[in-house]
C-alpha cells in the first residue's frame, strides 16, 4: 500500500467538510438500522454494556439537550473527566450535537494540574466519574468558570452538587435537536505539549476531520467531505474497531467518533489496566477489523503474549491495526505479522497540533531487518525544512525539521505567542511544526532522529522535564537535579531523575518517588533515579541534558537496567 502523493498542498489548504460532527451522528441516527448494535463496551466478566442505535440516538440527544437546559450555551467548554467506557463517548457525541466545546481531562491529574486546566480551558461544566470526585471536590471552589457538573455512577450515589449522568440521558424524547451547526464549531484537545504548562489545542470540527475522516484500510486516501460521499450503510458497518488508546488522548477518541461516523461499531475496553490477552480474546471475540495502539508500550505485551501462547488466538478479522503517539520497533512489528499474517501494520507519525507528516505501511512480506527501524515516507501535506524555514531536498544525508500543511488547527487556546512559534505562513501556505526532525534516506524516505528539544515521550505522555525538576527541587535533600528520558523498550522512554543530594541526605530512591507521585501524576514519576557528586551543567550553568542522557543510559546499562 503506497502513500498517495497525488493530493496538491492547495487541496489541502482549503478542503473543509461540509457537515460537523453533530450532523454526522445525526446522520448515523437517521440511516442505520435502529436496532443494529453500535457500541459496545467489553472489561474482565465480559460483556458489561452495549447501546443499539436507536440506544445511542435517545442517549447522546437527551444528554445534548439536558446541558443547554442545564444552562450551557452553544460555545461553550465542557470538560470530559473520565476512563474509557461508554459514557465517554456518549457524552462526546452529545456535545457535537449541542455544539459544545469537547475538553479532555488527563484523568491521572492532580489536584493543582486538574484546576489549571479547568480554568484555562473555561470549562463551563465538567462530566466526571465518580471515582475523580474527591480531587474534583478539593478544587471545585477555586474554578472561576465551572458552574454544571455531571456525575458517572456505577451506584446511583451521586454528589449533593452533580446532576446525574442516568437521568440525563434516560429524560426525555429522544428526538434530534432543532439546532444549526457549522463546520467551524470547534473541538479541544489538551496535550502536554513541548513547553511550559498543558495547552489547548483548538480544532474546527471540518478540518479537524480531514486528519481523522478516512477509512482506516484506507488511511491515505481523503476524507469524504459529504454525509454522500460517507456512504453509511443502512444495515450498518461491518468493521468493528477496538479503542485500546486512553479517551482522553486524540488518537484514541477520534478514531473512535470517526467509526461511528462510518456506521461501524465501537468496542470499547473498561479495564484500568492493559490487559493483553483480554485484548487479543477481544479480538477474537468480536470479529476486530482494526485496532489503534501507541507503539512498544502496546505492541510488546501483546507480542508477548502472542509468543508465550502460540495458536491460541486466531486474530484471522484483524486486518489494520494502526500505531501512532510513539515509537513501534520493526522487532515488534516483525513479530505481531509473525503471529496474525493478514495484517496491514500502518505506523503513523502525528501530534495534536497537525495530521500525520509520515507513515510506514508493513505487511508479513516487509523487511523488517533494518537496526534503525522501517523508514517512513513523508505524507502530501509534509515538508522538510532547515532553520532558516528553507525546503531541504530529499538527498540522502539531509536533516531538518518536519512542518505539516493543511489539516492543522487555529492554534493553542488563550496562547497567541505558541501559537505563533508552531503555527507558521511559509509563501503563504500555513504549517504546523511538531518538532520531529529526520534524515533523507536515498529512497527519500526518512529516519526520525527525535525532537529539537528536551521532552520525553513515555507511554505516549509527553512529559515536560522542568515540572519534575521544580517538584524534586523542593525536597530539603535534593540539591540539585535533571530529568532526562533513557530508552525503553515498552514505553519508548522511561523518566530518568539525576540528582545531586544535600550533604547527609540518604540515597533513598523511593523518597524521590514518593515526593514526585504526592504532587504529580503517577506517569511523571522517574522510573530510575540516580546521584551523581555534580549535576551536568555548563560553565554559565546552562543543563546540559545530553551529557546527563549519556552518563544515565551507560550507569543503567552497567547496572542491568537499560532498555
Amino acid at each position: 500500500m503506497d502513500i498517495p502523493r497525488n493530493i496538491s498542498v492547495q487541496t489541502l489548504q482549503v478542503r473543509k467538510m461540509a457537515i460537523n460532527f453533530g450532523g454526522m451522528f445525526d446522520n448515523v441516527d437517521r440511516v442505520v438500522d435502529p436496532d443494529f448494535t453500535l457500541v459496545y463496551e467489553e472489561g474482565l466478566d465480559g460483556l458489561l454494556r452495549s447501546l443499539t442505535v436507536s440506544q445511542f440516538k435517545q442517549q447522546t440527544n437527551n444528554m445534548a439537550r439536558s446541558l443547554l437546559t442545564m444552562g450551557c450555551e452553544p460555545g461553550d467548554k465542557v470538560a470530559i473527566y473520565m476512563r474509557n467506557r461508554l459514557e465517554y463517548l456518549v457524552a462526546t457525541v452529545a456535545l457535537a450535537k449541542a455544539r459544545l466545546v469537547h475538553v479532555n481531562v488527563n484523568y491521572r491529574y492532580k489536584a493543582g494540574e486538574l484546576a489549571y486546566l479547568l480554568d484555562n480551558s473555561d470549562s463551563r461544566c465538567v462530566i466526571f466519574e465518580s471515582e475523580f470526585a474527591d480531587t474534583l471536590s478539593a478544587i471545585r471552589a477555586q474554578l472561576s468558570s465551572a458552574a454544571y457538573f455531571v456525575e458517572v455512577t456505577d451506584d446511583n450515589l451521586e454528589q449533593s452538587w452533580s446532576h446525574s449522568f442516568d437521568e440525563s440521558v434516560q429524560s426525555g424524547s429522544g428526538e434530534p435537536l432543532d439546532i444549526e451547526r457549522s463546520s467551524s464549531d470547534q473541538f479541544f484537545m489538551y496535550t502536554g505539549g513541548t513547553t511550559g504548562m498543558p495547552k489547548g489545542v483548538m480544532w474546527e470540527q471540518g478540518v479537524l476531520w480531514n486528519m481523522i475522516g478516512p477509512n482506516p484500510l484506507t488511511p491515505f486516501s481523503p476524507a469524504p467531505q459529504t454525509l454522500t460521499e460517507l456512504n453509511v450503510p443502512p444495515q450498518g458497518g461491518k468493521n468493528k474497531t477496538l479503542t485500546l488508546l486512553p479517551f482522553m488522548h486524540g488518537s484514541g477518541v477520534w478514531s473512535s467518533l470517526a467509526s461511528i461516523g462510518y456506521g461501524d461499531p465501537v468496542v470499547v475496553m473498561r479495564s484500568k489496566r492493559f490487559d493483553p490477552a483480554l485484548t487479543l480474546a477481544t479480538i477474537d471475540k468480536y470479529g476486530i477489523a482494526n485496532a489503534t495502539i501507541a507503539g512498544d508500550a502496546f505492541a510488546k505485551p501483546l507480542v508477548d503474549e502472542l509468543e508465550a501462547n502460540p495458536g491460541k488466538y486466531e486474530l484471522a478479522t484483524l486486518k489494520g491495526l494502526r500505531s501512532s503517539a510513539m515509537l513501534f520497533s520493526s522487532r515488534n512489528k516483525a513479530l505481531f505479522l509473525k503471529h496474525c499474517p493478514g495484517l496491514t501494520v500502518i505506523d503513523i507519525v502525528g501530534s495534536s497540533e497537525s495530521s500525520a507528516s509520515a507513515a510506514s505501511i508493513a505487511t508479513r512480506e516487509s523487511d523488517l531487518s533494518q537496526s534503525r527501524g522501517l523508514p517512513m515516507h513523508l505524507t502530501p501535506a509534509a515538508t522538510v525544512f532547515d532553520e532558516n524555514w528553507n525546503t531541504v531536498e530529499a538527498k540522502a544525508g539531509n536533516t531538518g525539521f518536519l512542518a505539516v500543511s493543511g489539516a492543522i488547527p487555529i492554534g493553542y487556546y488563550k496562547d497567541e505567542e505558541k501559537t505563533a512559534q508552531t503555527m507558521t505562513v511559509v509563501d503563504g501556505v500555513r504549517y504546523s511544526r511538531p518538532g520531529d526532525w529526520v534524515e533523507f534516506q536515498e529512497d527519500g524516505s526518512v529516519i526520525f532522529l527525535g525532537r529539537g528539544n528536551v521532552s520525553i515521550n513515555t507511554g505516549g505522555e509527553k512529559v515536560l522535564p522542568e515540572e519534575i525538576e521544580v517538584t524534586l527541587r523542593s525536597h530539603p535533600d535534593v540539591a540539585d537535579c535533571l530529568i532526562i528520558g533513557v530508552p525503553d523498550d515498552r514505553f519508548g522512554q522511561a523518566i530518568t531523575a539525576v540528582i545531586r543530594l544535600g550533604s547527609n541526605a540518604g540515597q533513598d530512591e523511593e523518597v524521590f518517588k514518593a515526593h514526585v507521585r504526592q504532587e504529580l501524576a503517577d506517569y511523571k514519576v522517574p522510573k530510575h533515579v540516580l546521584f551523581v557528586p555534580e549535576i551536568f551543567r555548563s560553565a554559565a550553568g546552562k543543563a546540559d541534558y545530553k551529557m546527563t542522557t549519556d552518563y544515565a543510559v551507560r550507569i543503567l546499562e552497567e547496572a542491568g537496567k537499560g532498555g
